[in-house]
């Protein structure tokens, strides 16, 4: 089996792109470029301001389940608490960061992240019910 790569996903506000973050599925967005996500890739979930119930927070993570260059289906795992954007760039390596901070230009995306911004930003979150 291949190591998982890491991505973050980018949710809008769900009233206009349609996806909940608890949904479990992601779809390409007009004007966007195909997903190169695979099944076994972790998903980092972020809510751009947009979103009303977690403006500015990664509530959960993902496990890709199925995925194509049109839809990201994956196993949704909320955290006990929502890990804010101002903690992730205390986590996220350089790169990553400015991946971040373009956000601003796309609310629907997904983009690459390193393992080590992965892993920094989850470390000791409780998953939610546990």
């Amino acid at each position: 089996m291949n190591e998982p790569r890491y991505f973050v996903l980018v949710f809008g506000d769900p009233e206009q792109n349609g996806d909940t973050v608890e949904s479990g599925q992601y779809a390409a967005g007009d004007n966007y470029p195909p997903f190169t996500v695979e099944a076994g890739d972790l998903l980092l979930l972020y809510c751009t301001e947009g979103y009303s119930a977690y403006s500015k927070q990664v509530p959960g993570i993902g496990v890709a389940i199925r995925a194509n260059p049109q839809l990201i289906e994956y196993r949704w795992i909320p955290f006990a608490q929502s890990i804010p954007r101002t903690s992730i760039a205390n986590t996220f390596a350089p790169d990553d960061q400015e991946k971040m901070r373009q956000l601003r230009f796309n609310v629907r995306r997904a983009f690459e992240i390193s393992r080590q911004s992965f892993v920094q930003t989850v470390a000791n979150r409780p998953l939610a019910g546990s």
